[in-house]
């Protein structure tokens, strides 16, 4: 599947908008739509992890974006204690079995991977979807976690 966006004149307001289109490997459309315009625009999941020891690791469940997701943006944050060598990836997976790291979104990070200096209370991942499937995986530092809230969410249009 191919995602692009491009610019549609709508003669109904005489203004530009940016819409995404959606195709298939054999180029027939999928679906169009304005950014943000429907329920498939956004979509936002929360994992109320809770406590997490030093050195533990925690896997999110796994959304399902669906087959012809036209989702171009992921953003995972995490709300916790800050714990230094703490470090949080998204990953993405095409069948749900075997995971990778997700395409990073800054031309300098090619993987959707963050690891704050000194930890943090709260800070943000951002990549591009590859495949159908999205989770979090949040690797917890030097100190206990109390209270660890996860987000995912994924954006179509940016």
């Amino acid at each position: 599947m191919s995602v692009i966006e491009g610019v549609y004149h709508n003669p109904d307001t005489g203004i530009d908008e940016r819409r995404l289109i959606a195709c298939d490997a054999e180029g027939r459309l999928l679906g169009a739509q304005a950014p943000g315009s429907s329920a498939s625009g956004m979509r936002a999941d929360v994992f109320a992890v809770g406590a997490l020891e030093r050195g533990e690791s925690v896997t999110t469940d796994p959304i399902d974006l669906g087959e012809s997701h036209g989702y171009t943006l992921l953003i995972a944050r995490k709300l916790g204690t800050a714990s230094r060598n703490e470090a949080m990836e998204i990953q993405t997976s095409v069948d749900g079995t075997r995971w990778l790291p997700g395409a990073g979104f800054y031309l300098d990070a090619n993987v959707a991977w963050y690891q704050p200096d000194s930890g943090s209370d709260y800070f943000t991942v951002q990549g591009r979807p590859v495949g159908r499937f999205a989770r979090v995986v949040f690797q917890n530092g030097n100190r206990p976690q109390t209270d660890l809230v996860l987000e995912l969410a994924a954006l179509a249009g940016a």
